[in-house]
């Protein structure tokens, strides 16, 4: 081939990807219609040890995340939110990494870890990484970092490594720590970093080192097979940080786990983790506490489902005329929240029973979140471990939300008539037609035509409630599609990945 034609074919190449890069939103943007599934509980760490916790069994976390990959695409999930990657000593959940880029930890080797993301990413899921930047943990001490080594420059400047009397870096000189935590008090609404953890060192996100080892941590992991990022604790550093870690590493999908009872504050996270300046599209999700409280302290009291009238949490939020409900992950448990034990079995204190109890509380719960506006994230345990009547439940309202074309910035029209009667319903407007859902009551206190809608059909129900879609020309059951396999890319080790000076600003 000449070499004119082939400079054509890469000048045209090279226009195509600006082209569709510029079309792209790093972070999903606005309308996404996915479905999240937590891909993991407390106690899976402690999976494929039989010798210290024999009730676990002989397989290893990754190796039983694995083995469900067709389940999970079954159930038309399309993101998996997986433990923190990196090695954090044994027996350890992952939340105090040591070892950013050693991916071998308590949850299996590399090769196990590798070969989980392939499966996933074959039946059509994306791996959703819990990134761990808040804070950082020494390999045998308290400040001793390896792989990336770091010098307590690393550390911000008032962590508690530096005046308690059992650290090895007590008392270390000023200039030879980190900067201040970061307090941006000039951003309305956003608490951001006051917020220092007491149990391992703040990481200094003002240093270019740190963050050009974070950026090839992230690059690092993507190639391992992770398309997106579930940031933990963000309250504890600035947001501008993760507008730079997306914009460096362009996850498809992030989400922050902002401090639980700050909704203002999440809002103005959200804001300011933005790629493009003022563009929501380019944000970063949240996690929404504020509908996980709503329906966990109001079971059966669905008058208080209505919030405002628009919907609970960030789903009816359209403070300052922004859809905040398309940055929202609603959620009914995750790790954190639901019944947790200790290594000898024992219930944790405040983790003694679950927030939804296995019978109409969950399931309403469900026909909730998984009907409405927001991206609707499903707890592993519910869907695998609470028995099949409620994973059959699960699916049948994950297939409803996309047959009729839901998504995080769907219209939603809650029925007076409905409320009433002491009961909840709503009419969601998808992409594909409209979405009825009723909790509480039954039939004869609402369905569709009490409020004239036509033309729709019965797709799901259970304990108290029920879901109904109308599609143009009224067909019969349809089943949304299967997701496609995703390509599996070429790992590359830190040491080989370089970064541009103009990703470190």
């Amino acid at each position: 081939m000449k070499k004119s034609v082939v400079r054509s074919i890469l000048i045209v190449f090279i226009a195509v990807f600006i082209f569709n890069c510029k079309l792209v939103y790093p972070q999903g943007g606005f309308d996404d219609d996915r479905v999240m599934l937590q891909g993991f509980y407390w106690e899976s760490y402690r999976h494929g040890y039989p010798e210290k916790f024999p009730k676990f069994g002989n397989k290893k976390w990754y190796e039983i995340v694995k083995d469900q990959a067709g389940k999970i695409r079954e159930g038309r999930f399309d993101l998996i939110w997986l433990p923190p990657p990196s090695y954090a000593g044994s027996f350890s959940a992952g939340y105090n990494p040591k070892e950013y880029f050693n991916l071998n930890n308590s949850y299996g080797n590399f090769d196990q870890h590798r070969a989980m993301l392939e499966e996933l990413l074959r039946n059509g899921a994306e791996p959703i990484a819990d990134i761990v930047i808040n804070h950082r943990d020494g390999f045998m001490k308290w400040a001793d970092f390896k792989n990336p080594d770091w010098g307590t420059w690393a550390i911000t400047k008032n962590d508690e490594a530096f005046w308690n009397n059992d650290s090895e870096v007590f008392g270390t000189p000023e200039e030879e720590r980190g900067g201040e935590e970061e307090f941006p008090s000039e951003y309305t609404n956003h608490g951001g970093t006051t917020y220092q953890y007491v149990s391992f060192r703040d990481i200094d996100h003002t240093n270019e080192q740190v963050r050009r080892d974070i950026i090839r941590y992230l690059l690092q992991l993507k190639s391992i097979g992770y398309r997106g990022w579930r940031y933990d604790m963000v309250h504890g550093y600035h947001a501008r940080w993760i507008a730079l870690y997306n914009n460096a590493s362009r996850p498809t999908f992030s989400v922050g786990e902002y401090d639980w009872d700050k909704h203002a504050e999440q809002r103005g996270w959200v804001w300011h983790t933005a790629s493009t300046p003022d563009d929501l599209k380019t944000s970063s999700s949240v996690f929404d506490f504020n509908a996980f409280f709503t329906l966990k302290d109001n079971k059966g009291k669905y008058d208080a489902w209505y919030g405002y009238g628009a919907g609970i949490g960030m789903i009816g939020d359209m403070t300052d005329g922004y859809p905040w409900k398309n940055k929202a992950v609603i959620f009914l448990e995750n790790h954190d929240t639901g019944y947790r034990t200790n290594e000898d079995g024992s219930p944790q204190e405040h983790h003694t029973v679950d927030n939804f109890s296995n019978n109409w509380e969950v399931e309403q719960a469900y026909a909730y979140i998984l009907t409405h506006p927001g991206i609707p994230c499903v707890y592993w345990k519910h869907y695998f471990d609470w028995g099949d009547e409620l994973q059959n439940k699960i699916r049948t309202l994950i297939n409803a939300r996309k047959v009729a074309g839901v998504d995080s910035g769907s219209m939603m029209y809650t029925q007076n008539n409905a409320r009433a009667k002491g009961i909840y319903a709503a009419m969601v407007q998808g992409k594909g037609g409209q979405l009825y859902v009723r909790i509480g009551g039954n039939d004869l206190d609402w369905q569709p035509y009490f409020s004239n809608y036509k033309d729709y059909r019965e797709y799901a129900y259970g304990s108290g409630w029920k879901v109904w879609i109308a599609l143009p020309g009224n067909p019969e059951l349809q089943q949304s599609p299967l997701k496609e396999a995703f390509p599996m890319p070429a790992y590359q080790p830190p040491e080989t990945i370089e970064i541009p000076e103009v990703w470190l600003k």
